[in-house]
Formats: C-alpha cells, structure tokens, sequence
C-alpha cells in the first residue's frame, strides 16, 4: 500500500513555536476526516464493528482458537481484542505475520526508522507505545481502504528516544475494517478522537474503559491541544518486535511491556 502524496499547504502568516505545523496536521487531517472537532467541539459516534460471524478458526493442532471479541462502547471506540498468539495461528496466517515480522526487524530502532523516512506522530502512549508514520501526523491522511501486509503505515516503538526499540508494526485504513490477515485472529479497532499538542498526538479522546491514554477534552485543552475526530480510521496492531513478540497476543489492543 502506498501512501497518497499530500500537496503543499496553502500559503499562511507565520505562526511561532509548535503552533504552526499544529495547525498544518490538523488542517490535513480535517480534509480526510470531512469535519474538524477544535476544543469543545463534541466527537461524531461511530458505528461499531460487527462481531466476528460463523465458526471459531482452528489452529494447526485441530483445537479452535476463539475470534476476536468486539468491545464497542456508546462513545463511538470499537475496541476488537484477540487472545490469538503465532502458535494458535494457521499457516497461511503466520506466514503474513512473519512478513509483518521482517518489516519491524529491518527498523530495530526509531533512529532506523527516521533514517528510513518515517517521522514520529505520537509520544510514546501507554500500551501502544510511539507511532511512526511516513510524513509523520499528516500520515494519517495519506491512507486509503485497501490492505497490504506488506506496508504496515506505522511502525511501533517503546519509548521516547533514537534508541526506542521497535514493539511491532499497525496497519491503518480508512473506511470499512478489512479482511486483513487471514482467519479471523485479527481485531481492528477504531477511535473516535485523538489530542494532538506540541504536533504530537498524545492522547485519546473518551477512549474505551480501561484506556491508559483517555483523556476528556478539557484535558486535552489544559494539556494546550487541539481535538478531532479520526472515527473514519480503523486499525490493528501486530506485536512482532523482537523481545515483544510472545509477551502479549499477536494482535492485542495494547502490550503489557509498554505501560
């Protein structure tokens, strides 16, 4: 999958500190989401994933592995979770996690990743850890609705610094969930807003219970953020970091490593 190449911004006074390419992400990122929430706006319900239908999938053993439970809430995050590790996997489902595995290896490190072209779009957030996007926060926007295991649109790492080490890898779409990998391991989820500050996403807005991100938009506001809605988006983690991978289900919501 490749990203949409996104044109230069129109042409706008200049705006001291980290204000001005605030405004630039949250300018890209309305055009893709159709409607900015600024501060105090409130944040559209989405419409959850639909559970997981027909028989659970079996592993290579012969024993079923239970599909991916779908934990929507009334404040529009569909928060799917699978208890699947590699092993419960199928083959053809564990040859896709091991492409998926080549990729975050090749990016040991964040410093690989800024090296390879990818810019960070989030401090390093509880349980999901820093995400790196090609073209960093406008990223977000340079998506579209098709699935390719071979170009996850964000790498994960565990921590702050050059020296992060990679966690695993996120597929991120817009529109629909997928068919993704295949079987039906995987569990997509969705956000209804994040907080950007400092050009940064630190937060969720109203995130699923139990978060360790949430934060109400007067938190986000405090903290002198901006929030919108990303509720179009949906996207899966795939913990395949070396270290990472084993501690936590292949496609958990978030890794216990990273809180």
């Amino acid at each position: 999958m490749t990203a949409t190449t996104i044109g230069p911004a129109p042409a706008r006074a200049r705006v001291e500190g980290w204000v001005a390419p605030l405004a630039l992400a949250v300018a890209i990122l309305a055009a893709s989401v159709g409607t900015l929430a600024v501060v105090g706006a409130a944040i559209d319900d989405d419409t959850a994933r639909p559970a997981a239908s027909g028989p659970a999938d079996d592993d290579s053993s012969g024993q079923p592995v239970a599909a991916p439970t779908d934990d929507a809430h009334g404040d529009g995050h569909s928060h799917g979770e699978s208890e699947a590790t590699y092993d419960d996997l199928p083959a053809a489902t564990q040859a896709q996690v091991d492409i998926a595995r080549e990729i975050a290896r090749a990016h040991p490190t964040a410093a690989d990743a800024e090296a390879a072209g990818w810019m960070k779009a989030t401090t390093s957030l509880k349980g999901i850890g820093a995400h790196y996007l090609r073209g960093g926060v406008a990223g977000f926007a340079g998506t579209d609705g098709g699935f390719d295991v071979r170009a996850p649109e964000i790498l994960l790492y565990d921590g702050e610094g050059p020296d992060a080490p990679i966690a695993g890898v996120s597929y991120l779409l817009d529109g629909e969930d997928p068919a993704g990998f295949d079987g039906e391991f995987d569990a997509w989820h969705r956000h209804n807003g994040v907080c950007f500050a400092d050009g940064l996403v630190i937060g969720e807005i109203d995130g699923h219970e139990g978060s360790r991100i949430s934060m109400t938009e007067e938190q986000c506001t405090a903290a002198g953020g901006l929030s919108f809605p990303i509720a179009n988006l949906t996207m899966l983690h795939v913990w395949v970091g070396e270290g990472y991978e084993g501690e936590a289900p292949i496609f958990a919501h978030d890794h216990p490593m990273l809180y």
